[in-house]
């Protein structure tokens, strides 16, 4: 039976692991290539480009759809929670059975999904096509996040999460204004087409990627640290006992109040900044894609390089300097005047959002041990899509009642929140 981390289990987290197992992690499972590495990026990559579209192309959705942008915002709802449902179930079970057999097949639903939202013909065939497009999202971010935290170690984790990260804002850079183009010039279905298209073929590529010997020694060791007995009752029962042990429990429960608090920041900002642009500015959807574009090209490239630091520096240093920093400046986005100013205030916070990410993967991928690795980022996502849910819905009524400046000032509030959390933490020994 499932059963919930002891407080052994927990004490260990806060040692340095041994060195040879610090060396066996540094070289990654027998069998793994550099192309197991780029198809999970990959993968991320069209996930959450699937998720950041839905800002510069919602008064497009609206539109079509002859529906409100506080309306639009329940597609958000929709994908958050299905993802953050499907995040449950499949997490534990990456745990025991290794996590690329899952990655396959949701890329294959993700591809289905696409496909769904190209030929919606009303909002709800298009609320359908999310709800199964969330399915898949909630497999992959648990599921990706969780293989390259199995494949580095702590110390050397933030660059890897890094690369994470710089999936999170290369999807602003390369895919948002790509895709804002695109539903500019041939309407937002020739996005969702190419979106069905490009998974297809990923998913294609993970199925025959010959990554079986991976699968099984990942397999094979989680089942050696965590036999489980097939019985439902218990299964389910222990994993429900786990979930609440992670709240009840100190520093789990820290790593979900800082997915919380990172989250409804990201939230509110990606999915009402185009809304405003549009409103304030009076952007083009193309014009849009261009902001998208400049805040993107800087958060990558801090992304990248803030891995590096938190490995240099402490990932908890990193992501309280970077949050008290975000705490500034997006207050000062609502009220920029000129479209220098609104591309420096873009730019800046797009640096810190970024700065942040790797740190707080990796921080959060070190919370539990290996073999429980799957089913806490399960529930962390859980809670992160949950607040998306939420903020997205709250956003929409906070946009129109009071505009965009109180979607900056409750933001700048969450990130305050991920300062006290990241600096109350203690994870690690290199922290």
């Amino acid at each position: 039976m499932i059963t919930p981390p002891n407080s052994k289990r927990e004490h260990s987290l806060i040692t340095a692991p041994a060195a040879g197992d610090d060396l066996r992690q540094r070289a990654g499972p027998p069998g793994v290539s550099r192309g197991v590495i780029i198809a999970l990026l990959l993968l991320l990559f069209l996930g959450l480009l699937d998720v950041q579209i839905i800002s510069p192309i919602l008064p497009k959705l609206a539109a079509s759809f002859h529906t409100t942008i506080a309306a639009m915002g329940i597609a958000v709802t929709v994908y958050a929670v299905a993802a953050s449902a499907c995040a449950l179930v499949i997490g534990p079970l990456t745990d025991h059975f290794g996590r690329l057999p899952f990655l396959r097949w949701a890329a294959l639903i993700f591809a289905v999904a696409a496909a769904a939202a190209w030929l919606a013909p009303a909002f709800p065939f298009y609320l359908g096509a999310r709800l199964l497009a969330g399915i898949a999202g909630g497999a992959i971010s648990a599921g990706v996040i969780a293989q390259m935290a199995d494949f580095f170690p702590y110390e050397s984790r933030g660059r890897a999460m890094g690369w994470i990260g710089a999936m999170y804002f290369a999807a602003a850079v390369a895919g948002v204004p790509a895709a804002a183009l695109l539903a500019g010039n041939l309407g937002w279905r020739a996005l969702y087409l190419v979106l069905a298209v490009a998974a297809g073929c990923l998913a294609f590529g993970l199925f025959a990627l010959r990554a079986a010997r991976t699968d099984r020694m990942m397999s094979a060791a989680m089942n050696a640290q965590w036999p489980i007995h097939w019985r439902l009752a218990p299964l389910v029962t222990g994993q429900i006992k786990a979930y609440s042990h992670y709240w009840r429990a100190a520093r789990t429960r820290q790593g979900l109040l800082l997915a919380l608090a990172v989250s409804a920041t990201a939230s509110l900002l990606l999915t009402y900044l185009g809304v405003w642009l549009t409103d304030r500015f009076g952007m083009s959807t193309s014009a849009i894609g261009v902001v998208f574009l400049v805040t993107g090209l800087a958060s990558t490239v801090t992304a990248l390089t803030g891995g590096w630091w938190a490995d240099r520096f402490g990932k908890r240093r990193v992501i309280v300097l970077s949050s008290a920093l975000l705490a500034i400046i997006l207050p000062v986005l609502a009220y920029v005047a000129t479209p220098l100013q609104l591309y420096l205030a873009c730019a800046a916070g797009g640096i810190f959002l970024a700065v942040r990410e790797g740190p707080f993967q990796a921080l959060s991928t070190e919370l539990v041990p290996v073999q429980q690795r799957g089913a806490y980022l399960a529930l962390r996502n859980f809670t992160s899509q949950l607040t998306i849910a939420a903020s997205a819905a709250a956003g929409g009524l906070l946009y129109q009642t009071f505009g965009f400046s109180a979607i900056c000032f409750v933001a700048a509030g969450c990130s305050v929140l991920a300062l006290i959390v990241a600096a109350r933490a203690s994870v690690h020994q290199s922290d």
